[in-house]
């Protein structure tokens, strides 16, 4: 065997610093071996290693500027390093080299979406099907960007291959992409199962990970992390942030660990400075992440991500911590073996939905969500004609992003529309190909085009004011409001939600329960047409029912992440205790007794 094969044996077993080591002894015998170069910035890019590994890649061009495979690694390279205008141009150099190299079209769809070119990213992802019509990831890419794009001509049949080649060949699709899909609990489960299995593999070709037995500066108060990509403005710090710094510090120590990028912003050092200790391993392969999870002795890992956009997973299946626990970040089953628990409640979790699970249930008092009692709303709203609203008749707004509007239920709120003389609809401007594609498809339907109004990108304090002009928020399934939910509901915007047969569905109605407005919960569409169309059209009713949603909202525990983190506590202690006393992770209720295993 020769060096050259030796160091890709390495390479293809995950033992990445060997194989590192390896194509550097090849290089200094060999300066111009390109495949070396080009092996060897791929193994720096798995190590988050960028600026090497961007190194080795222009090496190997500099060597041969045709060399399509360099082109294409170095536009995985930039897109590690958030640089997707440079992914792009290297993509569209590969394939101008080679244009039956399915694997950067696909590439190029991802990073296109990262631009905001969604149009672009279809076509790029139609064209890596042309050339593999098998190719798993790039049909699931497509079919999210036509949602996102609210073009749905077509996409039952790309629905369709999805789910067959995950039925045929266990084809491990991303399960996140299900959740704007599927309606069944056990398809979600099978799918999370294989996506885990591939997780599971990956973390199996890492060093394995060493926790110390005694963990330095041990004081025994409880140590949990909270494991995230996303410590930066985004929906689950929206949700989240008042939980880190609230925790009782007498029996806790917190640890952050972000392995998504710093953006400098307040937010930003506002969240790391609520941790007691806070890791940016941003630049961390996943196996000294999950090296560093267990030097620092966490007792329970949080993990805030589950398979949403860019996840690190196998830091989890590598098991740095004794219990792992899947919260917030991802609302569905993580599968496989290496998540001990979900946080969740009754209606998003009822009992006969648990066999779906790979996890035990923690399942908290009243809504499984926690909330920030500190989101600011700003002061000035404007005026309808401000947003672009007409002055009179009901506004149907909802904020959720275009990957959850199906056409059915787009339907259903044309025919609201059609029903509410003086209606519109109040829709994000996510992308143009979106609202060129409604717009069209309101046409068809008979309904004048401009009652659709898109709302443009704001500050989340004045995004958040907006809500005051909306009457209604019209809520989306398979996959629900979550975060969005609790906007509307903390600003007094009524919520009409249909309750769904997966977790991903039921979160809305989670939160309305939870407030005590069941009544606001549709059993099926046409329940929900009935509401939205009654509080449409009883405009006292609906003032007063606005008038008892803030006064509801104003005094309960839904809106307050101090008393959110009361709740976890007791589940976080519980848990461990059970742990101790060396016994299985069981199904956990929290009461106001206190909190209690189902062992039955």
């Amino acid at each position: 065997m020769t060096p050259f094969e030796t160091a890709l044996l390495h390479h293809r077993a995950g033992r990445l610093a060997q194989a590192v080591q390896g194509y550097r002894w090849m290089l200094e015998q060999d300066p111009a071996h390109l495949f070396t170069w080009t092996n060897l910035a791929m193994a720096l890019h798995q190590l988050h290693r960028g600026q090497e590994a961007e190194a080795a890649c222009r090496q190997a061009l500099r060597l041969d500027s045709r060399h399509a495979e360099a082109w294409n690694n170095l536009g995985i390279i930039r897109s590690e390093q958030r640089d997707f205008m440079g992914a792009v141009a290297a993509y569209r150099q590969c394939v101008a080299l080679d244009p039956t190299h399915f694997l950067a079209w696909t590439n190029l769809g991802i990073a296109s979406v990262r631009l905001g070119d969604v149009g672009g990213a279809i076509a790029a992802l139609q064209q890596a099907l042309i050339h593999q019509p098998d190719h798993t990831q790039a049909l699931m890419h497509l079919i999210h960007q036509k949602q996102q794009a609210c073009d749905w001509q077509g996409l039952d049949p790309l629905v369709g291959r999805l789910v067959a080649q995950m039925r045929r060949d266990q084809a491990e699709v991303n399960p996140f992409s299900l959740l704007f899909l599927c309606r069944d609990p056990g398809e979600m489960r099978r799918c999370a199962d294989h996506f885990a299995g591939r997780v599971v593999r990956q973390a199996s070709t890492m060093a394995a990970v060493v926790r110390p037995v005694v963990p330095a500066g041990g004081d025994g108060r409880l140590r949990i992390g909270y494991l995230s990509g996303d410590f930066h403005p985004h929906a689950t710090v929206v949700l989240a942030r008042e939980l880190f710094g609230a925790h009782d510090r007498a029996a806790f120590r917190i640890f952050g660990y972000s392995y998504g990028p710093n953006d400098g912003s307040v937010l930003r050092r506002n969240l790391e400075q609520s941790f007691d200790h806070f890791r940016d391993g941003s630049s961390w392969s996943d196996a000294a992440i999950a090296q560093r999870i267990a030097e620092d002795g966490i007792d329970i890992l949080v993990d805030l991500k589950g398979y949403t956009r860019d996840a690190r997973s196998p830091i989890l299946a590598l098991r740095p911590a004794p219990l792992q626990v899947a919260y917030l970040g991802y609302p569905g089953t993580m599968g496989g073996g290496f998540m001990d628990y979900v946080v969740a409640d009754e209606v998003v979790l009822p009992v006969a939905h648990r066999r779906h699970f790979a996890e035990q249930p923690i399942l908290l008092p009243g809504c499984y969500q926690v909330n920030d009692s500190q989101r600011q709303v700003a002061a000035e709203t404007g005026t309808r004609a401000d947003h672009g609203l007409p002055e009179h008749g009901v506004v149907f707004c909802c904020f959720n992003q275009t990957a959850k509007i199906t056409p059915d239920f787009f339907t259903l709120w044309l025919q609201l529309l059609q029903a509410v003389p003086g209606s519109c609809l109040w829709l994000l401007a996510f992308n143009g190909e979106a609202q060129k594609n409604a717009r069209a498809f309101a046409s068809r339907a008979g309904l004048d085009p401009a009652r659709l109004i898109f709302a443009p990108p704001l500050p989340h304090d004045r995004h958040l004011a907006r809500y005051r002009l909306a009457d209604l928020f019209l809520d989306t399934l398979p996959c629900n409001a979550h975060t969005t939910a609790s906007d509307a509901l903390w600003v007094g915007c009524p919520v009409v939600t249909c309750l769904g047969t997966t977790f991903a569905g039921r979160v809305a109605a989670s939160l309305l329960h939870t407030l005590g407005f069941s009544q606001w919960i549709a059993h099926d569409p046409v329940h929900y047409r009935q509401i939205a169309l009654h509080l449409a059209t009883h405009e006292a009713q609906r003032h007063q029912w606005r008038a008892r949603l803030r006064e509801v909202v104003a005094r309960s525990e839904l809106f307050s992440g101090v008393a959110f983190a009361r709740k976890l506590e007791q589940a976080f202690q519980a848990i461990w205790q059970r742990h101790r006393s060396g016994l299985a992770p069981a199904p956990l209720r929290v009461e106001g007794g206190g909190a209690v295993f189902d062992v039955s």
